[in-house]
């Protein structure tokens, strides 16, 4: 390999590890601590947590949040207002007033360049918190979004399945971060499915994408490809069936 091409690689190979470090994602996170201020809270940052917000205009006022229950499966999406702390600035919706819900939300970012690759950037985000099998089954599924991630309750371990508009989407890595330093990497099966051991207590975070090569122009200006992202944020309790 001449030098040149050894340049141009070592580039390459610095702008994608540049642009992984430091990738905005969607964020829910349900504070309920009681000397916390209690709400909904969704951020787009590199992790879920406050950020400065730098991107957070692209999302207020344009996206739609769910709160789903058991007794309220199917409710009208709500806007989030913006919250700023010191230097922190994220997105804030009601609390869920079931111990059992789903949070789910979509926003649209708009186009952004990835060196010379302009992409139409789409965002999910789901926090969901159930105990019960039936609460599994029965908010598992977000069907308003057209990206997600579906848990299946198997015992002892939890099944994903990537869904694209309510089709598998197989060959997609799947990003897991959880308790007690808990990081891998996971390919979908040609189901769509990945499997992980349950944990006992803490939260479990995935995070994946779905990309096409479709062209086309947003607010005028044009995009290669498009791509969408999504999160789950899972809080982990111990199952039970009653």
């Amino acid at each position: 390999m001449n030098r040149l091409k050894a340049f141009r690689l070592t580039a390459f190979v610095c702008i994608c590890i540049a642009t992984n470090a430091h990738a905005h994602y969607l964020w829910i996170w349900v504070d309920r601590k009681p000397e916390g201020k209690q709400a909904t809270n969704i951020y787009f940052e590199e992790s879920s947590k406050p950020g400065d917000g730098s991107y957070l205009d692209h999302f207020l006022g344009r996206s739609d949040v769910w709160i789903r229950t058991i007794n309220q499966p199917a409710p009208d999406p709500v806007k989030a207002k913006e919250i700023k702390d010191g230097e922190n600035r994220w997105m804030q919706v009601a609390l869920p007033t079931a111990t059992e819900y789903s949070v789910d939300a979509y926003g649209k970012f708009g186009v952004y360049e990835y060196g010379q690759t302009k992409v139409l950037l789409h965002y999910y985000a789901r926090n969901l918190s159930v105990i019960s099998h039936d609460a599994m089954h029965e908010l598992g599924r977000a069907e308003q979004i057209d990206l997600d991630l579906v848990p299946h309750d198997v015992g002892a371990k939890i099944e994903f399945t990537l869904l694209w508009k309510g089709k598998s989407v197989g060959d997609r890595m799947v990003f897991v971060r959880g308790p007690e330093g808990l990081r891998k990497s996971i390919k979908t099966d040609s189901q769509g499915r990945i499997e992980l051991t349950r944990p006992k207590a803490g939260a479990l975070t995935l995070r994946s994408s779905v990309e096409f090569p479709t062209p086309g122009e947003e607010n005028g200006e044009a995009y290669e490809l498009v791509r969408h992202n999504i999160t789950l944020v899972m809080p982990m309790a111990e199952s039970r069936t009653d």
